[in-house]
């Protein structure tokens, strides 16, 4: 039976209660998870395509998991990623669990890491909560997956703040919950400054909420500098405290600069 994290059981558990970059992640170079260069075969067509690209004709042609053996098998580029990536996911969106199972194949912690982004954040694009549920399923969360979940995690407020809030929340306290939580308040502060000052007050003091504390303040003092400047004058901790002023003064100068040059 497949291990289920304890991190999944509670996300799966949290359903209910929860009425249910980056660009950071990029694609590593990949070997076929068997090992193997598979021959190709050629077809009979009478106008022969240059090599490299009815080679790529023939991957695409192929079910999903002998499509992508075919293009591991392709020479290493930029030309080979962008067709991995393809061929993943375009099976995330046909079957997200079964391409997952084929990535779970891989031997290389790198390659796993990156099919996996590939595939979850295809998946996000339609449903991220779905998405960070079939990451904690596969393992995510104890296979070097902390930045993709977090990514998810933000994808997921976009769409569906309260729900994203509630299970972060729900998450054990430690380092693990704050970054979720750092990572929430950034998105929820483009809309809603004060409920995202709110999150971040609850941090673990650190540096961690600092720069948590500050992603918030920027995008507030955007919207409302009167708003922003109490709540930064409340800081309790003076360095923090004439760091976000500095952040204050140094945003009126840029928009009184820019209203004189209109």
């Amino acid at each position: 039976m497949k291990r289920i994290s304890p991190r999944y059981q509670r996300f799966a558990a949290g359903g209910s209660l929860l009425a249910v970059a980056l660009a950071f992640i990029g694609l590593h170079v990949f070997e076929p998870h068997d090992g193997k260069t598979l021959g190709l075969s050629r077809s009979g067509d009478t106008a022969k395509p240059e090599p490299g690209k009815r080679r790529e004709d023939n991957a695409r042609a192929a079910g999903p998991s002998r499509a992508l053996a075919r293009a591991f098998a392709l020479e290493k580029g930029s030309d080979r990623d962008a067709l991995v990536r393809e061929l993943l996911s375009g099976w995330a969106v046909r079957d997200a669990e079964a391409a997952l199972e084929w990535v779970s194949s891989l031997e290389d912690p790198a390659a796993r890491r990156s099919a996996r982004s590939t595939v979850c954040l295809a998946v996000a694009e339609r449903d991220p909560r779905r998405a960070v549920g079939l990451a904690l399923a596969h393992d995510a969360d104890q296979d070097g997956g902390g930045p993709l979940l977090e990514c998810l995690t933000m994808q997921w407020c976009e769409k569906e703040p309260a729900t994203a809030i509630e299970w972060a929340r729900e998450q054990p306290q430690g380092e693990w919950r704050d970054r979720l939580v750092a990572r929430i308040s950034a998105v929820l502060s483009k809309s809603d400054p004060a409920a995202a000052g709110q999150l971040v007050s609850g941090l673990e003091p650190g540096e961690l909420q600092d720069e948590a504390v500050m992603a918030v303040l920027h995008q507030w003092a955007l919207k409302d500098p009167a708003a922003a400047l109490e709540w930064a004058e409340a800081f309790s901790e003076s360095a923090l405290r004439d760091r976000a002023l500095v952040e204050i003064a140094n945003l009126r100068k840029l928009t009184a600069a820019a209203e004189g040059s209109e």
